[in-house]
C-alpha cells in the first residue's frame, strides 16, 4: 500500500493491489471511518487560561471556572493546524471566555465571549486567519458576566471581577434580598483591588407611592450612592436593577437606577460618581444599621 488520502474526515489507501493488501487496505478504510463517526470527546479545561492544541481538533474543548477565561488561538509556526480546521469550545462556568490571537494570529471578532452555557466554534480561514462563529446566544445585547449569591446576615457584599475591558457598560439586577430592617437603604459604592470610593458620589430621584404622592430625593451623603434599592419591611425580600455606565473605563462612572421601593414607594435615581477612575468591583450595603440576607447579584455586560 503504497499511501493513503483522506475525503471529507474518511481514509482511503492509494496505490494498492487490493489483492495482495486487501486486507490492510479495508483496515485503513475501517479505522478511518471509526474516527470520522466516533462519538465525540472532550478536553475539560478549568484554568484561568488555555492555549489551543492540536489534540483539540475533533474534540470539544469545554471552559469551567468561576473567573474570567482566556482561551488563546496559537500561530501555525507553533501548532500545524490541518485546513479547515475547527475547535468547538463550550463555557460550562460563571467566569466569561474571552479569546485571544496568539503571535502572528487574526481572529475576525475577537470582542465575541462566552457566558455560561454558550458556545462557538472557532474556523480557520486562512494559514493564521480564524473566524469565531457563535453557537448558542454568544452576539446578544447582554452577556451574563458573573452571578454572586448574597451571604445571611451581612452588613455589605464585595462582587468581585464585576467590570473588565470586554465592556464599557453593564446593568445590575439584584433579586430576592430581605433587609433586617424596615425601609433599610441598600447603598453601593466603587471599588478597586482593595480599595472601596467612599467620597464624590452624585444622585437625585424621583418616586412615587401607591396614592400618587409624589416626592423627590437628593444627594445626603457623598459616601456611596443611595436610591437605587430599598427594603420593603423586616425580613421582606426586595429586588432592583441599576445601569451603569464606564465604570472601568478611566471616566466619571454614570448610574442609573431602576426600583426604589420602601414603604410602597417605586421610583427611579439618577447620579454619578465624579472621580475619573477605573473601577473592577463594586459593593453593596445595608445603610442604616440592619443587614442583608439571601439574594444573588447578577452583573451583565452590554456588547460593544
Amino acid at each position: 500500500m503504497a499511501g493513503t488520502t483522506t475525503y471529507y474526515g474518511i481514509t482511503y489507501p492509494t496505490s494498492t493491489d487490493y489483492v495482495k493488501d486487501g486486507a490492510t487496505a479495508i483496515q485503513t478504510v475501517a479505522t478511518g471511518f471509526d474516527s470520522a463517526v466516533a462519538i465525540p470527546t472532550y478536553n475539560a479545561q478549568t484554568g484561568a487560561t488555555y492555549t489551543f492544541a492540536l489534540t483539540d481538533v475533533g474534540k470539544t474543548v469545554t471552559a469551567s471556572n468561576a473567573s474570567a477565561q482566556t482561551y488563546t488561538i496559537p500561530p501555525t509556526s507553533s501548532v500545524a493546524w490541518p485546513t479547515n480546521t475547527t475547535l468547538d469550545v463550550i463555557n460550562l462556568g460563571a467566569g466569561v471566555v474571552t479569546f485571544a490571537a496568539g503571535a502572528g494570529v487574526t481572529v475576525t471578532n475577537t470582542a465575541q465571549t462566552l457566558a455560561q452555557y454558550q458556545s462557538a466554534s472557532l474556523v480557520r480561514t486562512g494559514l493564521n486567519a480564524w473566524t469565531i462563529m457563535p453557537k448558542s446566544g454568544g452576539s446578544s445585547g447582554l452577556t451574563l458576566v458573573k452571578t454572586q449569591t448574597i451571604g445571611s446576615a451581612v452588613t455589605s457584599v464585595i462582587i468581585t471581577s464585576a467590570f473588565s475591558a470586554t465592556y464599557d457598560n453593564y446593568f445590575i439586577t439584584v433579586g430576592d434580598t430581605a433587609c433586617s430592617l424596615a425601609n433599610d437603604n441598600v447603598g453601593f459604592q466603587l471599588r478597586t483591588g482593595s480599595t472601596t470610593a467612599i467620597t464624590n458620589y452624585r444622585y437625585s430621584g424621583l418616586y412615587t407611592a401607591y396614592n400618587t404622592t409624589i416626592g423627590y430625593t437628593v444627594s445626603t451623603s457623598n459616601s456611596q450612592m443611595l436610591g437605587l434599592g430599598r427594603g420593603l419591611a423586616a425580613t421582606e425580600k426586595t429586588s432592583f436593577g441599576f445601569f451603569l455606565y464606564s465604570p472601568f473605563l478611566a471616566n466619571k462612572t454614570v448610574i442609573n437606577g431602576l426600583g426604589y421601593v420602601g414603604s410602597d414607594l417605586a421610583g427611579y435615581t439618577v447620579g454619578y460618581h465624579s472621580t475619573a477612575a477605573s473601577y473592577d468591583q463594586f459593593v453593596l450595603n445595608a445603610v442604616d444599621g440592619g443587614n442583608l440576607t439571601g439574594g444573588t447579584v447578577s452583573v451583565y455586560g452590554y456588547q460593544k
